[in-house]
C-alpha cells in the first residue's frame, strides 16, 4: 500500500490533464482537416479513482515501483473521439497513426472479452489506441478511444452500471434493459452509415462538393470496404480548396479521376487527385494555382515562386508523360508518377535521385502549406528543379530517339 501511496502523493491531474489537451488539439486539427465531424473529448484520471483502481489491479499485477504502474495504468490521460459516422474509423486510424507513436491498438469486441453478463447482442463496439506522447519534461503513455456518439453513450452507462455498481449490482432484468438499449445502438449505427450514404448519394445527384465534409463524405462512400483499408484518405481541406478554385468539375468527373487512383502508391487519395487535377489543368491553372496558395495562407511575397515551382514540377510530369507514355498521355486523367518512371528509366546518378527526391518532397510541402521556404531559398530551389528538369528531358529524349531507331 506504502508505493500506491507515494504515487498518488505525486500524482499531479493537472499535468495530464494538459497533456491530454494537447492531445485533443492534435486530433481535432486533423479531424478539420479532412472534414470528420466528430466530439473530442479528454481527461486526467481523478485521484480518487485511480487509488481504487490501483488497490484492485494490485491483487493481480503485484506492483513493485511505480513504473510498473506507469506502464499498467494507460489511461492516466484519457482521450475519446465520438464519431458521428462509425464508417469513418478508418480515417481516424489514419489520423491517429500518422501523428502519435501507437504502442497497441485493441479493437473491440475481442473474444477474450468476457461479460459479466449473459448478453444477445454484441457489446461494445469501439478501437482502443494506446500512444506514448512527449509531455512538457517526460514522456506519457495515454489512451485513446474511439468509437460513435451513439457507442459511447451506451459504454458509459452501462460502465458506471456494471462495472462500477457504487449503487448496488443491477438485476436481471435492469441487464436486460441494458442489453437491450445496446442492440437499439448497434441498429443506429448502421442507420447512420446509411444515413452517411444517402448523404453522398444526394452530392452525387447535385452535381457539385460545395464543402470539404461533402468531400470527405464523397470520397469514403466512392470507396469499397477493401479499397479504404490499402489507401490513405489525405486531407481533404487541401484538395477542396483546389476543387473550389477551379470550380469546372462536376461529380460525374470527378468519379472518372477517383477511377484511376493508383491503390499502389504510397501518396494518399486526395495527393493524387491534386496531382491530376494540377496536371490536367495545366494550361488553365496559373491564376487558379495563385489562388490555391493564397487560400492557404502563404505570403504574397511568395506566392509567385511557389506557383512558378509547382508549374516547373507539373511541366516535368507531363514532358515524361509524353515522352514515355504518348499514348497514355491521351487519356486526360494521366498522370504520372514522376519518381518512379524517372528512378526505373532515367539513368539518373546518385546525386540527382537525391534531388529529385528533394524536389518531390518541396513540393508536396508547398502543396501542403505546411514548410514555405525563404524568397531566395525558393528561387535557388526552382533553379535546381529547372537544372534536373533539363537533364530529366534530355535523357529521356535521348532513350526515346534510341527505342525508335
Amino acid at each position: 500500500m506504502k508505493l500506491i501511496d507515494d504515487f498518488i502523493r505525486d500524482y499531479e491531474p493537472d499535468y495530464y490533464q494538459r497533456q491530454s489537451q494537447s492531445i485533443a488539439e492534435q486530433i481535432e486539427d486533423q479531424l478539420f482537416k479532412r472534414g470528420i465531424k466528430a466530439i473530442v473529448t479528454f481527461r486526467a484520471k481523478k485521484k480518487d479513482r485511480l487509488k481504487d483502481k490501483l488497490i484492485k489491479r494490485n491483487v493481480v499485477k503485484h506492483y513493485h515501483s511505480k513504473t510498473d504502474i506507469l506502464e499498467d495504468v494507460i489511461d492516466l490521460a484519457g482521450i475519446r473521439v465520438s464519431l458521428y459516422f462509425p464508417s469513418e474509423r478508418d480515417i481516424i486510424d489514419e489520423i491517429i497513426t500518422d501523428i502519435f507513436n501507437v504502442e497497441k491498438k485493441k479493437i473491440f469486441p475481442t473474444e477474450a472479452h468476457t461479460p459479466k453478463h449473459a448478453k444477445r447482442f454484441s457489446g461494445y463496439w469501439a478501437t482502443h489506441y494506446r500512444v506514448r506522447f512527449s509531455g512538457e519534461n517526460r514522456d506519457i503513455i495515454a489512451e485513446i478511444q474511439v468509437a460513435s456518439v451513439l457507442m459511447h453513450a451506451w459504454s458509459e452507462v452501462e460502465h458506471d452500471l456494471v462495472y462500477k455498481p457504487y449503487s448496488g449490482d443491477l438485476s436481471k432484468e435492469e441487464l436486460s434493459i441494458l442489453d437491450e438499449i445496446n442492440g437499439m445502438v448497434l441498429s443506429g449505427e448502421i442507420a447512420l452509415e446509411r444515413l452517411q450514404s444517402a448523404m453522398a448519394e444526394r452530392t452525387k445527384r447535385k452535381s457539385d462538393i460545395t464543402n470539404k465534409y461533402e468531400l470527405t463524405n464523397f470520397l469514403i462512400s466512392a470507396f469499397d470496404k477493401e479499397y479504404k483499408s490499402k489507401i490513405r484518405i489525405g486531407d481533404t481541406s487541401l484538395l477542396n480548396n483546389y476543387l473550389s478554385t477551379i470550380k469546372k468539375l462536376d461529380t460525374d468527373q470527378f468519379i472518372e479521376f477517383i477511377n484511376d487512383i493508383d491503390i499502389s502508391s504510397k501518396d494518399s487519395a486526395t495527393d493524387q487527385l491534386l496531382n491530376m487535377l494540377l496536371f490536367n489543368y495545366r494550361n488553365h491553372s496559373r491564376g487558379e494555382l495563385r489562388t490555391y496558395l493564397k487560400n492557404l495562407g502563404i505570403a504574397d511575397r511568395k506566392i509567385s515562386n511557389c506557383e512558378a515551382y509547382i508549374l516547373c514540377w507539373v511541366k516535368l510530369e507531363n514532358d515524361v508523360a509524353r515522352l514515355y507514355f504518348p499514348e497514355e498521355i491521351e487519356h486526360k486523367h494521366t498522370t504520372v508518377d514522376v519518381l518512379k518512371t524517372i528512378k526505373h528509366h532515367g539513368s539518373l546518378s546518385k546525386e540527382e535521385t537525391v534531388a529529385l527526391d528533394r524536389s518531390k518532397e518541396l513540393r508536396n510541402d508547398i502543396l501542403h502549406g505546411v514548410r514555405i521556404p525563404t524568397k531566395k531559398s525558393l528561387a535557388d530551389s526552382l533553379s535546381e528543379l529547372t537544372n534536373l528538369s533539363q537533364k530529366v528531358i534530355s535523357k529521356f529524349q535521348r532513350s526515346s530517339a534510341s527505342d525508335s531507331i
